[in-house]
């Protein structure tokens, strides 16, 4: 018996992953709104009873396919060096913003927001809120350091988290491509505000 639940755990494992893999990518195709549990069944060579044992209704499952995209894109470690963390998070960032559904599924949680809450909460907090987290623990790691000018506190951190992912966004919604040393660039002029000087 144990060894025909070894044999088929991997197997249940790999129809997971292929549910949420064709919801994340039927959610940057289709939409949410459009997208329906037959759809996501025949992507994922499965039958909607299956994904029904599974999730019970759409937002259940779009839900999941949001917390199972954060994991696609581990976060990565800080160094030390504030310039360096900051630069590979913004790095990050836009490899994961690169995938056919990450600006899709922002849409399509915003759209949703007042009939299928689930969505913006999960991506708020699975996605936004630990990457905001690293960011800002990075900073705060830095003004403990002293790297940091004086009399910055916690709002100008706020600002500068928003700052460092917001123009990814700005840029993304006008429709202007995104610079290739756009993290560099980006981390650069924003932390300048907020730097220690030689001087101060």
């Amino acid at each position: 018996m144990d060894s025909t639940r070894s044999r088929g755990r991997p197997r249940q494992v790999a129809l997971d992953q292929r549910i949420l893999d064709a919801t994340l990518r039927l959610m940057g195709e289709v939409g949410y709104a459009h997208m329906s549990f037959d759809d996501i069944a025949q992507a994922a060579q499965t039958t909607r009873a299956t994904i029904y044992l599974r999730y019970s209704s759409k937002p259940a499952l779009a839900a999941a396919a949001i917390v199972h995209a954060r994991r696609l894109y581990v976060l990565p470690s800080p160094t030390g060096n504030v310039r360096h963390d900051l630069t590979a998070q913004l790095r990050h960032f836009r490899e994961s913003m690169a995938a056919s559904y990450s600006l899709p599924i922002i849409g399509a949680a915003l759209a949703e927001e007042h009939t299928t809450p689930e969505l913006l909460t999960a991506l708020r907090e699975q996605v936004v809120a630990s990457r905001r987290q690293m960011i800002r623990s990075i900073l705060q790691e830095a003004q403990a350091r002293g790297e940091l000018a004086p009399g910055v506190d916690g709002v100008d951190i706020e600002l500068v988290v928003a700052q460092l992912i917001g123009s990814y966004y700005a840029l993304a919604i006008a429709g202007m491509p995104i610079p290739p040393d756009w993290p560099e660039r980006t981390v650069d002029q924003v932390f300048a505000g907020i730097a220690r000087h030689p001087d101060g």
